[in-house]
C-alpha cells in the first residue's frame, strides 16, 4: 500500500527504539575497503590507505594517513547548507538561524573555529580535548569513487570522456558532524560537508561535559545520474545516528567542489518523520525516465511500518519537499508495534534499458518485501521464522538471481549485531539463510511458512536440485546457522553472488562476547543451496561485526575437452578488518563450467533469426 499524508506516519505508533552506542560493538576496528592495488581503513580518528598485493596481504607500511594530513583550520574547504544554497562553514559566512544554534552560550564563533580544527581553547580546557581533529570514523563504510563507468544512458559518452581523467577520492563520514572527501593517492582533505540537520547536534562536540554522540557516521552511495538536464556524479549519505535523514551532494568534480552544483539538497524528519536514522548506503536508479535516491525508512522511524523513499535528484535545494510531487513514500503495513522495526537496504532489479523495476527489502520483524517502483506499492513475499515460529530479524540487503523458468529467487540471511543486547546469550536463537522464489504474480502470493522451502543443511551432503515450475514445486530453500543456538551466530553483511554461488559471512559472539567472537563464511550454490565450501572458523576479537574483503587473487581455465567444455577456477582471498597487517588471508576457490560445454546443428537457423526479428 502506498501512503502520502503525513498524518497517517504521526498518528501511527512508533516501535521501540533500538539502542546503537556511540562506538563500536566491542571497540573493534573500522571497516574496510578496496581500491585498485590498495585498501582505506578506518580507525579510531584515522583513515588511512595501505597497498594490497596481488596476494591480497595488506601492507604494514601506511601510505598516508587522512588525520595528519589536514589543512590549517583557515584553509580548510568546509561547507554546509542554508536557504541560500550552499555556503562555506565559517562564521561571518553562516545566517543567523545558524549562528543562533550554534552560539548558545556566546562561544559561536569560537565554536566554528573548533570544528575547523583550531585547537587554542581546547588546549586551554574551555572545549573538550580531541585525540584528533578529524573524528572518529564509527559506522561509515568509506566509498571509493574514481573516473566515470560504462555508458549509463544518451549523452553519457561524453560527461565520461570529459571526466575520464578524474582522479579517485575517499569519501567518509566522521564525529565530527562532517563528511570528509580525501585525495585516494595522497590523503588530501578536499572538501568536508557538514549537513544542515546536524547542526544542531555540534555544540555537543565541543562541551567537555556532554557526553559523546554520534554525528555523522552514515555511509554513502553514489552514481552517475540527470540532474537538471545534464550529467553529474551524485553521492547520498545518511547521517547515521546524528541526525535521522540523508543528503545529496554534486561531486562530479571533487577537487572543485564549490564550483558544482555542490549539495543538492538534505531530506529529514523534518520533511517527513517516516524518514528514520540512515546508516546503511542509499542507492541511485532510474524509475520511469526520472532520477531518484532510494533511501529506507531505517532505524527508529516515527512509525512501526517501514517505509521505501524515492527522493527526486532534480528537486531545487530551495523547494520544500512536497509527496507525490518530488518524493514518494511507499509505505509497508502491518507491523507489530510493540516491537523494533527498521526496514533495510533493498536489492534493485534492473530491467534492459537501465532502468529500475523492482526492489526488495527486509525488515526487523522479518519480513520480506517487494517493491514495484513504477506502480509504488509494496507486496509481503515472506515472513522468516525459525522452527518455533520466532520471527528471525532482516538488517542486511537481499540479493537477487535470475530463477530458472522465471521470476527471481532473493537471497538473504537473518540476524542482526547493532546494539549491546544483541551480544548477550538472550539473543543467541535460530538464525539461517534463505531464497525466497518470487514467480512475479500480482498480487503476490507469499510463502506462508517453511513447508513450502526445501531444508538445506551446511554439512555439505545435500545434492538434489529444485525445480522450480514443478506441479509440487518448492517456493525456494533455506539452511540453519549450526552454531547460532551455542554461540549466537548470524549473518553480518549482505550476501554476495559469485559465479552462480552465494557467498553467506557469519559471526559468532559466544559465551564471552567480543572476548571469543569467531566467523564462518559459507559458499552455497544459490539455485538449489547446496553447499560448496565452508571455511573453517576464524577467531577474530579485533574485529568481529565487519563484512571481510572478498578479493580474487587468481583465475584459470582448464583444459577443454573433445566436445568443447572446461573448467574454470577462481580463488579469493578473505580480507577481514582488524586481521594483522601483512598477515597471510584464507583463501577458497570455486571451479565452474567454461567456454563451450556441447555441440548442437541447428538446421534451421535462418528461419530461427528470421521469426525473431519480425
Amino acid at each position: 500500500m502506498i501512503t502520502m499524508a503525513l498524518a497517517c506516519a504521526l498518528a501511527q505508533a512508533a516501535a521501540p527504539a533500538l539502542k546503537v552506542p556511540y562506538g563500536r560493538l566491542c571497540n573493534s576496528s573500522g571497516p574496510l575497503v578496496a581500491g585498485d592495488g590498495f585498501v582505506i581503513s578506518t580507525d579510531h580518528g584515522s583513515v588511512q590507505r595501505h597497498a594490497l598485493s596481488s596476494e591480497a596481504k595488506v601492507s604494514t607500511a601506511v601510505a598516508w594517513d587522512g588525520a595528519d594530513l589536514l589543512p590549517k583550520p583557515q584553509d580548510r574547504k568546509i561547507y554546509t547548507l542554508s536557504a541560500a544554497g550552499t555556503i562555506p562553514f565559517q562564521w561571518a559566512e553562516l545566517p543567523i538561524d545558524l549562528r543562533t544554534v550554534l552560539d548558545a552560550d556566546g562561544q559561536g564563533e569560537q565554536r566554528v573555529a573548533y570544528l575547523r580544527g583550531d585547537q587554542h581553547l581546547e588546549l586551554a580546557g574551555a572545549f573538550r580535548k580531541r585525540a584528533s581533529v578529524l573524528g572518529e570514523i564509527v559506522h561509515s563504510v568509506p566509498l571509493i569513487v574514481g573516473a566515470p563507468p560504462a555508458s549509463a544512458g544518451e549523452g553519457h559518452e561524453a560527461f565520461r570522456a570529459q571526466f575520464k581523467g578524474r582522479a579517485s577520492a575517499v569519501y567518509a563520514g566522521a564525529n565530527d558532524g562532517m563528511l570528509h572527501a580525501f585525495g585516494a593517492l595522497d590523503g588530501a582533505e578536499l572538501f568536508a560537508y557538514v549537513p544542515r540537520t546536524l547542526i544542531p547536534a555540534l555544540p555537543a562536540l565541543s562541551d567537555p561535559a556532554a557526553p559523546a554522540r554520534t554525528t555523522m557516521d552514515g555511509s554513502a552511495g553514489q552514481a552517475d545520474a540527470l540532474v537538471g538536464g545534464h550529467w553529474r556524479t551524485v553521492l547520498v549519505s545518511g547521517m547515521g545516528m546524528g541526525a535521522r535523514g540523508v543528503f545529496a551532494l554534486d561531486i562530479t568534480d571533487p577537487l572543485a567542489f564549490a564550483d558544482g552544483l555542490r549539495a543538492l539538497w538534505e531530506f529529514s524528519d523534518k520533511d517527513d518523520p517516516a524518514i528514520g536514522h540512515v546508516q546503511q548506503a542509499p542507492q541511485i536508479a532510474r524509475i520511469k525516465g526520472a532520477w531518484f535516491a532510494l533511501v529506507p525508512s531505517a532505524i527508529n522511524s516515527a512509525q512501526a511500518d517501514g517505509a521505501l523513499f524515492l527522493l527526486g535528484l532534480d528537486k531545487p535545494a530551495s523547494q520544500s519537499w512536497s509527496a507525490g510531487v518530488n518524493y514518494h513514500r511507499i509505505d509497508t503495513s502491518g507491523a507489530d508495534a510493540t516491537l523494533p522495526n527498521a526496514l533495510s537496504k533493498p536489492a534493485l532489479v534492473t530491467a534492459a534499458d537501465g532502468s529500475v523495476t523492482l526492489a526488495y527489502a527486509g525488515d526487523l520483524q522479518g519480513r520480506l518485501w517487494r517493491f514495484d517502483l513504477a506502480a509504488r506499492t509494496a507486496q509481503l513475499l515472506f515472513t522468516a521464522r525459525d522452527d518455533n515460529g520466532r520471527t528471525q530479524p532482516i538488517f542486511h540487503a537481499p540479493v537477487v538471481v535470475f530463477a530458472p523458468g522465471g521470476g527471481y529467487l532473493v537471497l538473504f540471511a537473518t540476524g542482526k549485531l547493532i546494539e549491546p543486547a544483541d551480544l548477550l546469550p538472550a539473543s543467541f536463537l535460530p538464525q539461517s539463510v534463505y531464497a525466497i522464489h518470487d514467480r512475479l504474480e500480482v498480487p503476490a502470493q507469499p510463502v506462508q511458512s517453511r513447508a513450502q522451502l526445501v531444508r538445506r543443511t551446511l554439512s555439505g551432503k545435500d545434492s538434489a536440485r529444485i525445480d522450480y515450475f514443478a506441479p509440487d514445486a518448492k517456493r525456494g530453500w533455506f539452511a540453519d546457522f549450526p552454531l547460532a543456538h551455542d554461540d549466537g551466530e548470524r549473518t553480518t553483511d549482505s550476501p554476495v553472488i559469485v559465479n552462480g554461488n552465494v557467498i553467506v559471512d557469519t559471526v559468532s559472539p559466544g559465551a564471552g562476547a567480543c572476548e571469543s567472537a569467531a566467523s564462518r563464511m559459507y559458499v552455497l550454490d544459490a539455485l538449489s543451496g547446496t553447499l560448496v565450501e565452508a571455511l573453517n572458523i576464524d577467531k577474530a576479537p579485533t574485529a568481529p561485526f565487519l563484512a571481510p574483503l572478498l578479493v580474487e587473487v587468481s583465475a584459470a581455465t582448464g583444459v577443454p575437452d573433445p566436445s568443447g567444455a572446461a573448467m574454470a577456477s577462481r580463488t579469493f582471498a578473505v580480507v577481514r578488518p582488524g586481521s594483522p597487517a601483512g598477515s597471510k588471508p584464507a583463501t577458497f576457490t570455486l571451479h565452474f563450467p567454461a567456454r563451450r560445454m556441447g555441440w548442437r546443428e541447428v538446421v534451421n537457423w535462418q528461419e530461427l533469426h528470421d521469426a525473431a526479428i519480425k
